[in-house]
């Protein structure tokens, strides 16, 4: 190829400048909205304050921006209950927001339902969300009472809603009751399972008792804050067949026991079941202390206390654990009394 070489071409540098600058601005006022998205938050037994449940689509939009700080793109009615409404929130936001609740999952046991009549709920309520903000150092977006419509004797709920996590999570568990607490207040157990829970870092928020359920005589309902599930449990250690002989084992087991399994909670009898009174221990966990009966049988109670001292001096000198102490019990199929031995691991 001979001949003059192409004048090379002249680059127009401020038609460049113009489309960049033009990208600049564009992307600048694009880009928010690019990085939102929608995402939908389900609001369930939201208490009636309107005829028409669209009436109060409104407000609700208006308290979940105000507690959430996004915006809500629509609102939506979609089911009605006795007392109250179910909505769906559509809001729009970078990313979906996360939240902690008393909306617990479904749970057989335990059911969440808190008190039999919607007076005592809203009672309760301030206290619980004081306790929720303490807890979990967030502000709530919706509180209010619930009522679980197919709920048997536990018809109303607490359900507080925030955004954020929090290390400490509301939970709820339980522990069935085979008999009624005797010779205890509500307040002792309370405040034992406050105790028993402070140490492991939790925070109790309520107990509720529920008498006459369709699990045995009784469920005892645990709500609290703790960053895992505690296996409650109230187990029967002795049977003795009068209450006064019960009352002086839930001294004796006081006694020795005292301090030294952290999981206990509670100790008492309970009323008369099949002709015995049972002497009941609870634990927020699986309890270190064991409790074997004897080999030795005795044909009445008071042969067994009369020869309980015996018993134990004959078991002691374990290398592997520690006797603490004796407590005499009726075997419920043979009807024989053996000392029944509690122990803890070394």
């Amino acid at each position: 190829m001979n001949g003059p070489l192409p004048k090379p071409r002249k680059i127009d540098s401020s038609f460049q400048m113009k489309h960049f600058s033009l990208f600049l601005v564009l992307g600048f006022l694009v880009s928010p909205a690019a990085l939102a998205d929608v995402f939908q938050f389900s609001l369930r037994g939201y208490p009636k304050e309107d005829r028409n449940c669209f009436d109060q689509t409104r407000s609700i939009a208006q308290k979940f921006e105000e507690g959430t700080k996004v915006k809500v793109v629509h609102v939506e009615c979609v089911a009605e209950r006795q007392t109250g409404y179910d909505f769906s929130i559509e809001y729009e936001a970078p990313k979906k927001l996360e939240f902690t609740s008393t909306d617990y999952s479904f749970v057989f046991v335990g059911n969440a339902g808190r008190y039999r009549e919607q007076s005592d709920c809203l009672k309760n309520l301030p206290v619980q969300i004081e306790l929720f903000t303490q807890a979990t150092g967030l502000a709530p977006v919706f509180s209010y009472c619930r009522s679980l419509e197919l709920s048997v004797g536990k018809n109303w709920e607490v359900i507080i809603t925030a955004k954020g996590i929090s290390n400490l999570k509301p939970s709820l568990g339980s522990y069935l009751m085979f008999a009624k607490p005797q010779g205890i207040t509500y307040e002792e157990v309370y405040t034992g399972l406050k105790n028993a829970l402070s140490k492991q870092g939790a925070i109790l928020s309520d107990l509720i008792f529920h008498f006459n359920s369709v699990m045995g005589t009784g469920e005892g309902a645990v709500h609290y804050f703790w960053d895992k599930q505690f296996h409650f449990s109230m187990e029967r250690v002795t049977k003795v067949p009068t209450f006064e002989a019960c009352s002086e084992q839930a001294r004796d087991l006081k006694a020795f026991l005292g301090e030294r399994e952290k999981n206990l909670f509670a100790i008492y009898c309970g009323d008369r079941q099949f002709g015995a009174y049972d002497l009941h221990v609870g634990f927020i966990e699986k309890p270190a202390l064991e409790w074997p009966k004897s080999m030795e049988k005795f044909s009445s109670f008071s042969e067994c206390v009369a020869n309980k001292d015996q018993v134990i001096k004959h078991h002691q000198g374990s290398a592997l654990s520690d006797l603490l102490g004796g407590l005499c019990s009726e075997d419920f199929e043979t009807r024989a009394y053996h000392v029944i031995l509690f122990k803890l691991p070394k």
